[in-house]
């Protein structure tokens, strides 16, 4: 059997994810500050390769369950939630629906500046619409990986190697 497609949809989700949380990162300390850099490195760019590999390790249902509910609670909460509802909402002149005090205002306060304040307003909006747009990659590419493993009649020996 040929388990190319997996490996590359294995490589893909990593890849699309971990563009995510790098994402989710960088928009998160430029608007709240250096304290959540730490939380947010871990959370979103450590926890899916440790996932993966762990599913590499044990090929058991279980870790490819976790990898999978990771990705999805990633693409609903920073995604969909933060990305889409709020940055989107905003890019486009509709009513966002933040959950962060202070993000109604058209400027909306950040622990770093850059050289304007619209230079700070267009990173910071921006860097959230690119956050809603890699997160829908990161849960197709989950997708079509757990997709792969669960029609998959043996687990690839060289998974391990592939990620």
């Amino acid at each position: 059997m040929n388990y190319l497609p997996a490996n590359v949809y294995a490589r893909l989700s990593l890849v699309a994810i971990t563009l995510t949380g790098f994402m989710t990162t960088l928009h998160h300390v430029y608007r709240l500050g250096l304290g959540v850099l730490i939380p947010f490195t871990v959370i979103t760019l450590l926890l899916p390769y440790l996932l993966m590999r762990w599913y590499s390790r044990a090929a058991n249902s279980v870790a490819l369950w976790a990898y999978g509910l990771f990705n999805l609670l990633i693409f609903l909460w920073f995604g969909f939630i933060d990305g889409f509802l709020d940055h989107v909402f905003k890019a486009v002149g509709l009513e966002n629906t933040t959950f962060l005090p202070g993000g109604e205002a058209e400027v909306v306060k950040t622990a770093f500046s850059l050289w304007s304040p619209e230079a700070g307003n267009f990173f910071y909006e921006g860097t959230g619409v690119i956050t809603s747009i890699v997160s829908v990659f990161a849960l197709y590419y989950a997708y079509r990986f757990i997709q792969s493993q669960r029609s998959a009649t043996v687990i690839p020996q060289g998974m391990n190697k592939a990620v």
